[in-house]
Formats: structure tokens, sequence, C-alpha cells
């Protein structure tokens, strides 16, 4: 793939759970800008064939971040492959569509270990690397949804609002030495595997003509983070930015 602007040249970004479609649009985005790409996810097919076409400064990985030990070998495999890790993304999970009456205990635990703990973990592996060179860029992908809840997906947006809590608390423990976490919230995608589903966005009919049918597509979230990630996004620290249309001004 042709290098854009190179702004990323001789950096490497980690993407978890990076088959969504935003973790995709993100590797191919940062690819582009000459980054060493790293995408993680347990499900191997999309990685490994964006991997395939392109071609050099990239690995497919598939480690289980719900493992404790997990994120620190991940991190470990990324060092070894390009010698740093400078950007840790981590993407969102699709959305389990259950009313709170039908979550089950198990479901809870499930929705719980793809969501938080996969981002626990993965924070756990950089964070040595991060602290030792005094410098890191992390972003965590969440949801409209956590700030304005959303009825029928009650564990999803739980884990969302929990993904917002781990921002703050890193940005708060980490910024001391020169690594900055923000997050990213989504209204609906254009793609049916992140954002809402055509079911739930019944629910914004109304909202979704007057803001002229837009839908954020994941090219646009990938820039966003790019940005959060540059040298120009370094002021923005303990952020939760909004990208979703003006959405998240709306009551439901």
């Amino acid at each position: 793939m042709e290098i854009v602007s190179g702004r990323f040249s001789g950096k490497t970004a980690m993407i978890t759970n990076a088959s969504g479609s935003v973790g995709l649009a993100a590797a191919r985005l940062f690819h582009s800008e000459g980054a060493n790409v790293v995408m993680n996810d347990a499900r191997k097919e999309l990685t490994t064939a964006l991997a395939k076409k392109l071609g050099s400064r990239v690995m497919a990985t598939h480690s289980d971040l719900s493992r404790a030990e997990a994120g620190m070998q991940l991190a470990q495999m990324t060092i070894e492959k390009f010698g740093s890790i400078d950007v840790l993304i981590c993407n969102e999970m699709p959305i389990e569509e259950k009313p709170v009456e039908d979550i089950t205990p198990e479901d809870w635990d499930c929705i719980t270990d793809q969501s938080l703990t996969v981002i626990f973990h993965a924070l756990q592996g950089v964070y040595e690397f991060f602290k030792s060179r005094m410098a890191g860029s992390v972003i965590l992908v969440s949801s409209s949804a956590a700030r304005s809840g959303c009825r029928g997906v009650v564990g999803y947006t739980s884990m969302m609002g929990g993904v917002l809590g781990l921002m703050k608390s890193i940005c708060r423990e980490w910024s001391r030495w020169g690594v900055t976490c923000s997050a990213v919230c989504l209204g609906p995608i254009s793609e049916q595997d992140q954002g809402l589903s055509s079911k739930l966005k019944e629910q914004f009919a109304h909202t979704q003509v007057e803001l002229a049918n837009k839908n954020v597509t994941p090219e646009q979230v990938a820039k966003i983070i790019l940005f959060l990630a540059s040298e120009d996004g370094k002021p923005i620290n303990g952020q939760a930015i909004n990208i979703d249309y003006g959405l998240n001004i709306y009551d439901f």
C-alpha cells in the first residue's frame, strides 16, 4: 500500500478486537501512514486476509486477551517483531441485544470478558514498555450509548461506560509518563458489525431524519483515532469524543 504522509513511519500501532469495521479501517489507515500494524483478534479470517493484502509491516495475531497472561504475551510478540509499541487502539466488540431480564450470569461474564477484560489485559501488556519509554498513545473505542443509555442493550451500554472509566483512570495514572489516553464514542455506523443494528436504529428514526440520515463510517472514525495518536493530537488527553453527527444531544 502506498504511504500517504509517513507521519507514523517507524512507529507501531497495536489494535485489539481488530476484526470490527473500525479496527480494520484503522489498520489500513495507520499502515498507509507508514506505521507497523499489529491486528489482534481471536476471529482470524478478516485480519488474516487484510494482513495478506497489506503485505509488509503488518502482523495478524490471535491472542485470547480474556486470558490474564495474553496481554503481556501480545506486547512481547509485537516488540520482538517491530521493536516498539507506540499506539494501542482497543476496538469495541459487536453489540449483544438483550434486555436486562434476559441476561444470564454466563452472558454477563462473557460480555465483561469480551469488552472490558480484553482492554484491561492489553493495557497491562503495554504498561512497562510505555512507562520505560515515557511515551505512548492509547485510544479506546466506546459508544454514545455509554453516555445516554440505550434500551435493549444494557450489557453493551454498561461495558461501554466501563471503557470510559478505564480511559479516565489510565489518563490520570499514565499522563505523568507522557502517555495520552482518550476515547471515541461512536454513534450508528454504516456497517452492521459495529454501532446500532437496524432494529435498534428504529429508536432513532426521527433523529436520523433531522440529521439527514447520516451514519458515521469506519474510515471517518479511523481518521479521528489517527489524529489522537499523532503529535497534533497530543494536547487532547482524557477526553471522550463523540463521533455521531450530533446524535448525543438528543433525548430518547
